[in-house]
């Protein structure tokens, strides 16, 4: 119990955090915002239910934890900035999104298949360059929440002082909270810092306090929101879950490593097979729910490491935790109370964090002439089109809307330049 609790502290504000930063960019209302935060904890549960135990070929079998994946927000965003430019309601926006997670995460599903052709291709450079990209991407938003979002746009307040502060203040928390020598600071780092920045905000009159009105339970609804497609959407979301089943692969294989468990052999193929699996199911089952897709979270190896302990009898305490506090929708409304700026200050930090994963991964096989190479020619095509879109204005439609994400972009160029350049050591 006692594990379990420091997992949760590690995890829950990141389970929670991409539901409301979607749902901002989406412009929902703050009951749609407590729905969608709400099954992403409920879903989250699940989700690591299944991923703990083997259903057959389903899950890894490990203290692997389930939760909400940041890393879709950048595809996201660009789903949001195209609907609001036709009209669209926010729950059609997410309706959206939450429709191509679920027939794209079939691309996940066939990941788990093809394991050995996957590392031929996506060597650690190209995924390093991947993760890094979304990384980088995803600050543009937390600039956006950091001036005060949509609403401060529109009323002249962006980037106001008191927005400033804030973000400074919870980004600071965060900060001084990981450099403690507490652990249990260490791990609620994230949830602190947000918590720190709300109760400021507070005090300076910037949070309002709806009186609740709402039922005290809630029941799981599939198709809740309806769900629709759009083709042109398909090769960045195909992308977005292949980043999604790289990142499981290295979260799996560390899992297996702090638990004392093989990473290499059958047992560890099996594993990663199961586990990848698992991830593209369980991303279906969330958007059907009215949530977005998951992914293995990889601070909980930290917190194995930590305390020594990996039985995946603690996965199921999470697991009850995360389903019961999603099915408990006041969990879910107390962060929606957090402002904009401080949510911002809170995801600086956290997409950052991915960023700086991407360059260690990139970095793990060492920089020869060749890589070099590689990551320039990707870095700079992808933030090219990241930081000036208007070099796509005379492409076909389908194109801008395809090489206008700076991750399309960039793992495209790296996978060209990688053929074209060739590996280190090589010919």
């Amino acid at each position: 119990l006692g594990a379990a609790i420091q997992h949760l502290l590690a995890i829950f504000a990141g389970i929670v955090t991409p539901g409301l930063v979607v749902c901002g960019l989406c412009g929902a209302s703050p009951e749609q915002t407590r729905q969608v935060a709400g099954m992403s904890l409920f879903i989250s549960g699940v989700a690591t239910f299944i991923q703990i135990h083997r259903f057959g070929v389903v899950g890894s079998g490990l203290l692997s934890i389930q939760g909400t994946s940041s890393s879709f927000i950048a595809i996201f965003a660009g789903m949001a900035a195209a609907g609001l430019a036709r009209g669209e309601t926010p729950e059609q926006m997410l309706g959206l999104m939450m429709g191509m997670g679920l027939v794209c995460a079939l691309v996940e599903v066939g990941f788990s298949q093809m394991l050995p052709w996957m590392r031929k291709v996506i060597t650690p450079l190209v995924a390093g360059i991947v993760i890094t990209l979304i990384g980088l991407t995803l600050l543009k938003v937390s600039a956006m929440q950091i001036g005060g979002g949509s609403a401060a746009l529109d009323n002249g307040t962006f980037g106001a002082p008191r927005n400033m502060v804030l973000a400074v203040l919870t980004a600071g928390t965060v900060l001084a909270l990981n450099r403690s020598r507490n652990p249990w600071f260490r791990m609620g780092a994230l949830m602190g810092g947000m918590v720190v920045g709300t109760v400021a905000a507070a005090l300076a009159g910037a949070v309002q306090v709806p009186v609740w009105d709402k039922a005290w339970i809630t029941v799981p609804v599939p198709f809740r929101i309806a769900l629709t497609f759009r083709w042109e959407w398909v090769l960045p979301m195909a992308l977005m879950y292949l980043a999604s089943t790289v990142e499981t692969i290295g979260d799996l294989t560390a899992t297996s490593m702090v638990s004392g468990e093989p990473t290499a052999g059958a047992l560890y193929e099996r594993r990663l097979s199961g586990g990848i699996l698992a991830d593209g199911l369980n991303s279906m089952l969330a958007t059907i729910f009215g949530s977005l897709p998951t992914t293995s979270f990889s601070q909980n190896n930290g917190v194995i490491q930590l305390t020594g302990i990996a039985s995946r009898r603690v996965g199921l305490w999470i697991a009850i935790f995360l389903i019961v506090m999603g099915l408990v929708p006041a969990v879910a409304w107390v962060f929606t109370l957090v402002p904009q700026a401080v949510l911002g200050g809170a995801t600086l930090v956290m997409f950052g964090t991915v960023a700086a994963s991407g360059i260690r991964l990139m970095g793990s096989g060492g920089f020869g002439r060749k890589s070099l190479l590689v990551v320039a020619t990707s870095l700079g095509a992808g933030l090219a089109v990241t930081l000036e879109p208007r070099l796509l204005a005379h492409l076909p439609g389908w194109a801008r809307q395809l090489f206008g994400s700076g991750i399309m972009t960039g793992t495209v160029a790296a996978l060209i330049a990688q053929a074209l350049a060739g590996r280190d050591g090589g010919p």
